[in-house]
């Protein structure tokens, strides 16, 4: 595969379940290989965070389980288990909270 990484090839898998909260921490397995696609698995740990940045290109949030605060533009929203919420590129924002979730990440140029 030229572009896809770290992603079962002779079985289906449950997304979320690719990769798991370990306390204290912020776990992260990066999905591709390719300069303009960035795919990334997150698992934040209860209290766990992002601090503010930005990125190169839009940028979309899928929260696969728990739900997952966002600050965006001195705006604070909460994503959901299931639901998606996109970021334009440049735009500072910051994700993180209270509760453990998990969540993909994918950012296009």
């Amino acid at each position: 595969m030229n572009h896809l990484r770290n992603l079962p090839l002779d079985h289906a898998e449950s997304f979320a379940q690719m990769i798991s909260i370990q306390p204290g921490r912020v776990v992260s397995m990066a999905l591709s290989k390719n300069a303009h696609c960035q795919m990334t698995l997150l698992a934040f740990a209860d209290g766990e965070s992002v601090s503010e940045e930005q990125y190169f290109g839009d940028t979309l949030y899928y929260v696969l389980e728990g739900e997952m605060p966002l600050t965006m533009e001195g705006k604070e929203y909460v994503i959901h288990t299931g639901e998606c919420m996109a970021v334009p590129a440049n735009v500072l924002h910051a994700v993180g909270g209270t509760k453990p979730f998990k969540l993909s990440q994918i950012t296009l140029e």
